[in-house]
């Protein structure tokens, strides 16, 4: 074999080597700018991300903050996953984050996945919790995180359910992002569950549930994957960016 076809050969086996690994489910270790793989699987860390917090109070409504029952409830999904999984946690008290430094927290942990806790507002009949995803290596986990809070809230009213929106929390990060609402704040049957700490930590459970579920069997049982968008991030400037 001459020089040239030897070194074309070894190019070439090198290049089905790496789109092998970058197809590979769950391959830890290795970001994606676009989500554009399957589901994680596997995984043992996990960043869980308080949403608004300090000067950003979130929703209000019936006398409750979003910012700290969010809090409350990353704190309780922290102690669900423990011993078994690395949990990292943007913020661990009232502080304010920028939504970009979060994105840059997620990224820096290329071989976890990202959970974002949020609580609702809207018209006063909605109820229930609601996932927001974007990319396609996203979507399992996301309908296991809509599966589990759909199985322990009571009622449900005019909701959306499972939303493909492409926020900053579900599309810049590098991992696998999911950005959760537990319930709608302003329905004063979500707001009378939420209130006490043992919804929150049935919802807490249920969170980190889906969590060991996705580690556990990745894609498995979750349907088709969707294909994926080639949309450019999210930024300030978008509409519930």
């Amino acid at each position: 074999m001459t020089a040239s076809r030897l070194f074309s050969f070894l190019a070439g086996a090198f290049l089905l080597a790496s789109c092998q690994m970058t197809q590979m489910p769950g391959l830890p270790g290795k970001g994606s700018v676009y989500g554009d793989r399957a589901g994680p699987s596997g995984f043992r860390s996990v960043i869980l991300d308080a949403g608004h917090g300090g000067k950003d109070s979130g929703a209000v409504s019936h006398g409750m903050m979003e910012k700290t029952y969010a809090l409350d409830i990353a704190k309780r999904v922290r102690s669900n996953l423990s011993p078994g999984y690395r949990v990292v946690m943007t913020r661990t008290d009232d502080r304010f984050i920028e939504l970009n430094d979060r994105v840059h927290v997620a990224s820096h942990n290329s071989d976890a996945i990202l959970v974002s806790i949020h609580l609702n507002h809207g018209r006063r009949y909605r109820a229930g919790p609601e996932t927001y995803w974007w990319r396609t290596d996203s979507y399992s986990l996301a309908r296991r995180f809509q599966q589990q809070m759909n199985a322990v809230c009571p009622h449900e009213s005019g909701n959306a359910g499972m939303v493909r929106r492409r926020l900053r929390l579900t599309r810049n990060p590098t991992i696998p992002c999911v950005l959760l609402e537990c319930g709608y704040l302003s329905n004063s049957r979500d707001a009378r569950l939420l209130a006490t700490a043992a919804y929150r930590e049935r919802m807490a459970q249920a969170i980190a549930r889906a969590i060991r579920d996705q580690s556990a069997y990745g894609d498995a049982g979750m349907g088709p994957l969707p294909r994926p968008i080639y949309a450019p991030p999210s930024k300030a400037s978008d509409a519930r960016g």
